[in-house]
């Protein structure tokens, strides 16, 4: 995924949601099944159309998927705890509570995250996942908001606060 443009800087990158690119692929997976079937079943109109939905309609459901809901992640190489603190520090006026469980599934994508907070100004959950694999700490922050500069300044408010000054 491509790097943020505007005032959040770089650092920020877009992510799709394992929900969204699992739907892709049965998408997928389900148009092309039913083109064979019509293959089989002789009927080539219903292979043409299928096959046409099958290389198009995954595709726009995926992108309009990561557009209309975003996740960003911010990974940095630091322990989580002082990720965690910089983190709170920068949404300390935002009006920022730990996330309950109703919120946020801990199964989906804040699993392994630890904290996840919600932040009312502007909507949005943020949580914090250290990586067992290698010394990363990633900053996810799914969007609930439509409001792009309000988002834009609360990434970047994030990474100037978990981020040093270059």
């Amino acid at each position: 995924m491509s790097t943020a443009p505007g005032p959040a800087g770089a650092g920020w990158t877009r992510r799709a949601a394992g929900s969204a690119v699992l739907l892709f692929f049965v998408l997928s997976g389900g148009l092309w099944l039913g083109s064979v079937l019509s293959w089989q079943l002789a009927q080539p109109e219903f292979v043409v159309v299928l096959l046409a939905l099958a290389a198009f309609f995954p595709l726009a459901w995926l992108a309009v998927g990561m557009r209309t809901r975003p996740v960003w992640a911010l990974q940095v190489r630091q322990e989580p705890t002082r990720v965690a603190d910089a983190v709170l520090a920068a949404v300390r006026d935002r009006h920022s509570t730990p996330a309950s469980p109703a919120d946020v599934s801990r199964a989906g994508l804040f699993r392994g995250c630890n904290p996840v907070l919600r932040v009312e100004d502007p909507p949005c959950f943020i949580g914090i996942f250290r990586s067992s694999v290698d010394a990363t700490t990633t900053v996810l922050l799914f969007a609930r908001s439509k409001n792009r500069e309000s988002m834009d300044r609360l990434r970047a408010a994030i990474r100037a606060s978990v981020l040093p000054s270059r």
